[in-house]
This record gives C-alpha cells, sequence and structure tokens, in this order.
C-alpha cells in the first residue's frame, strides 16, 4: 500500500489528506516506510567558511562536524597567537610580527564568531549546545538516526 512519508498515512493519489499537501514521488512510500536519508557524515572541513545562510540550509550532523572543526581551527589560531606573544617575550618584536600579531587577532575572532553561529544553529536544533564532539558523541548521534529510519509507521488496527 502507498503511504506518505512524512505520516504515514495511506495515499489514494499523491496528496496526503492528514499533511493537507501533494507529495513529491520520492515522498510516497510503501507500507509506512520512513524515508531513507543519506547522509554525507563528513562535509569538507572548508565549509567552515560557508555564510550563515548556507549554514541554515546544512543537515544537523554536517553542522556538528564544522563545529568540531571549526573549534579546531580557533584553537590553532589562538595557539599561533600565544607564540607570537612568546617571541615578542623574548625580545623578537619587529614590523612584520607586529603585523602578524595584528592579523592573528582578527583571525581569531572571525573564526570564534564562526564557532558562534554554527553552536547558536545547532542548539535551535537540538536545544543545547554540545561541549565536546568526539567519537562517542558522534557514534551516539549517528546511532540515533539510523534507529529513527528503521522504524515503520503504521497504526494498529482497531479491534
Amino acid at each position: 500500500m502507498k503511504t506518505c512519508a512524512y505520516c504515514g498515512s495511506e495515499l489514494a493519489s499523491n496528496y496526503c489528506s492528514y499533511c493537507e499537501m501533494n507529495l513529491k514521488p520520492d515522498d510516497i512510500l510503501e507500507n509506512g516506510q520512513r524515508k531513507k536519508h543519506t547522509l554525507s557524515y563528513e562535509p569538507d572541513p572548508a565549509d567552515i567558511y560557508k555564510s550563515t545562510p548556507e549554514l541554515l540550509k546544512s543537515k544537523t550532523i554536517e553542522l556538528i562536524f564544522l563545529l568540531k572543526y571549526a573549534r579546531k581551527y580557533r584553537s590553532d589560531v589562538y595557539n599561533g597567537r600565544v607564540n607570537i606573544y612568546r617571541a615578542k617575550q623574548a625580545g623578537q618584536s619587529n614590523e612584520q610580527l607586529e603585523q602578524f600579531q595584528q592579523d592573528s587577532y582578527k583571525e581569531y575572532e572571525k573564526a570564534t564568531r564562526k564557532v558562534w553561529v554554527i553552536e547558536n544553529i545547532i542548539a535551535d536544533r537540538i536545544g543545547y549546545i554540545p561541549e565536546e564532539i568526539n567519537d562517542k558523541f558522534l557514534f551516539a548521534y549517528l546511532n540515533k538516526i539510523e534507529k529513527k529510519q528503521g522504524k515503520l509507521m503504521m497504526m494498529k488496527s482497531r479491534s
């Protein structure tokens, strides 16, 4: 039997009366099945440079990976700033080092703001900002996605 991919209602046509909308062919499934979501689990690390409107279009799992990348990048920029500070403390000051310090501050600010953007988009979607994104967190999140996909949307008949 043909069913709606969103609510599991039986369909006579491509219109779902429960959802009150016409369905695309990909949204018409069989026997209450859920849509299979093919996830590109790991986006390109360069995607952290996407604009906020582009990031808003990203899948949550992609944003979680991007947050991991963005935090790492911010940490690397910060460590570069610490090295510049140490060089200046050791008396290695010159015009080029001064310019690099100014540029690194601007880059650190950009990196921090990007982390904040990604964190806030994630918080809007899942209700919190993950403190640490490690393999355990990613495995648990991906496992939840897989479990959701296998659950049929079928109502028991009235008896």
